[in-house]
């Protein structure tokens, strides 16, 4: 990173802003193992640091944020956050929302998460199915699961933590993308 870009290490739970998720990266596509295994990864470090993958971001010039890189991670975490909230921690933060440019309607829809509008859409079909593994997999802690979510969300907070890499506003996304194990043809 150049020196007007930069780089610091972020916990999950201090995310905050809008994201735009550019037309040249793919929809959402992660599945059940992908889903399962951030989930069981994050449970599994039972408290010592876990870093996620980076997330790289460029500032925006109306104070958003175009996410370059990221997107499948930063989406599974607000469906997280927003399983979270609507199940067990109501008052639960979720600080950040996601745009996406070819997707028009994704940011409402991962407010809804209609199982009748997920037939409809690509993306909201592999959201919605990503947001009933989280479901599934709270609920296979039975009567345990309040207690399992309110340890989970700490961890986001104190132990989950993303590299945050901005890169310089005068940076080309795709190139940057294509630098990132090939995002752009993701």
């Amino acid at each position: 990173m150049n020196d007007s870009g930069s780089l610091r290490i972020l916990p999950v739970g201090d995310i905050k802003g809008d994201f735009f998720v550019p037309s040249f990266q793919r929809g959402y596509r992660w599945g059940e193992h992908e889903v399962r295994q951030l989930l069981d990864d994050i449970l599994d470090s039972a408290g010592a640091t876990y870093y996620l993958q980076p997330l790289v971001v460029k500032a925006r010039t109306e104070g958003s944020w175009e996410l370059v890189d990221g997107q499948q991670r930063l989406t599974t975490l607000y469906l997280i956050f927003r399983y979270l909230k609507s199940s067990h921690l109501p008052t639960a933060a979720n600080t950040y929302s996601i745009t996406y440019e070819t997707r028009e309607g994704s940011k409402a829809y991962l407010d809804s998460l209609s199982a009748a509008a997920a037939q409809t859409n690509i993306d909201y079909f592999h959201m919605h199915r990503a947001y009933q593994c989280i479901e599934d997999w709270f609920e296979g802690f039975g009567h345990r699961s309040t207690h399992e979510a309110t340890r989970f969300y700490g961890y986001l907070f104190a132990n989950v933590k993303v590299l945050w890499s901005e890169a310089p506003a005068e940076s080309c996304s795709t190139e940057l993308c294509a630098g990132v194990n090939g995002c752009a043809a993701r």
